[in-house]
């Protein structure tokens, strides 16, 4: 089973973690000042070397070429979060190697030549770090990475030298949304040296009320200081959405049942759904499950329905191209078939 379709620690807020390492080899420009026989001759250094991996043989990684995968599976990965948009853009010596329950995501070649992704369900960060960790020594200690006593891991983009590490959550703040309060709370967090960004990152809408928080001060501090300032930053925000869900319920129980249920209702028998619809209907079911609304707890089956409802996971169920106008009508069908799986067992 992949990490993203369970719900772990604190997942009636935080969805998933992930801790991001860049490292760039001595001896090469970054990617986007090399020449394509030199993007292929990294790749084939790092993918060797993330192969020989001691995770590798019991993990079974697959190493994805973008230059020769179909359109389709790109933005799969993308919507996935298995790889960033830049790297879907594809072409020569762009690569990813993914282990099998898709935790660990390697890229090579995109901003830097190799952003180690590690990702696990829930506010788990000290384990997505450790694994990252462990990863980025072995490579550390198998090829010659750029590295500067004064500076520290040298990056493609100055906002990541140093330790070269992102941290980031992504987590689901309806009330927060609902209530008008966030962007006061991203304006407040950008000046405190965090970033929120959408569901599929920079540039990206926060579907579904689900925001991506990561740090982005990386320079003149410790990957433990980082995470620790991080996961305080975090918790905070937490803690105010709880309330906030708390006060928004109180003061309308009516008006918050009649707009879970009307999600609920929607999801199981619309027969064509956009995939923000789709993603705006799951959002009131994980308010309705976090308030109590049901008996069953139902995140596992909403965390596979958001991973697999984009438009080019629809596209992957059905095993062809679709209009934009069929892709919603399977996109329906595939959350009626989910939902009814989930009834029947």
């Amino acid at each position: 089973m992949s990490w993203y379709t369970s719900c772990g620690k604190d997942g009636d807020t935080v969805l998933s973690s992930r801790v991001r390492l860049a490292r760039n080899l001595s001896g090469y420009s970054f990617p986007h000042h090399m020449t394509e026989e030199k993007m292929i001759e990294v790749r084939d250094r790092a993918v060797s070397a993330i192969m020989s991996l001691p995770c590798a043989e019991t993990e079974k990684f697959v190493t994805l070429n973008m230059d020769l995968l179909p359109d389709a599976d790109r933005v799969a990965l993308v919507e996935k979060h298995l790889i960033s948009e830049d790297l879907a853009k594809g072409g020569p010596g762009h690569s990813v190697c993914i282990s099998k329950d898709e935790s660990v995501s390697i890229m090579v070649n995109e901003e830097d030549h190799i952003r180690i992704q590690v990702m696990d369900c829930g506010f788990s960060l000290d384990k997505a770090y450790r694994k990252a960790e462990e990863i980025a020594v072995f490579l550390e200690n198998h090829l010659q990475i750029a590295y500067s006593e004064q500076y520290g891991f040298l990056t493609a983009c100055p906002t990541n030298t140093g330790t070269g590490m992102r941290a980031s959550v992504m987590v689901h703040l309806p009330a927060l949304t609902t209530l008008g309060r966030m962007q006061a709370l991203i304006d407040g967090l950008s000046q405190a040296g965090f970033a929120v960004r959408g569901y599929l990152g920079e540039h990206s809408q926060a579907n579904g009320n689900v925001y991506q928080m990561s740090n982005q001060i990386t320079l003149g501090i410790s990957e433990t200081n980082i995470l620790l300032s991080f996961k305080r930053m975090v918790e905070e925000v937490l803690e105010l959405e709880r309330k906030l869900r708390s006060e928004l319920y109180a003061s309308n129980p009516h008006k918050i049942r009649d707009r879970v249920y009307r999600s609920y209702g929607e999801l199981l028998y619309a027969r064509m759904m956009t995939d923000v619809e789709a993603m705006k209907r799951i959002s009131d079911l994980r308010l309705g499950i976090a308030l109590g609304f049901f008996e069953e707890n139902d995140e596992e089956t909403l965390a596979r329905l958001a991973a697999f409802i984009g438009p080019a996971g629809v596209q992957k169920d059905k095993g062809e191209l679709l209009s934009i106008h069929e892709q919603e009508i399977h996109r329906a069908e595939m959350i009626r078939r989910m939902l009814s799986q989930k009834k029947s067992q």
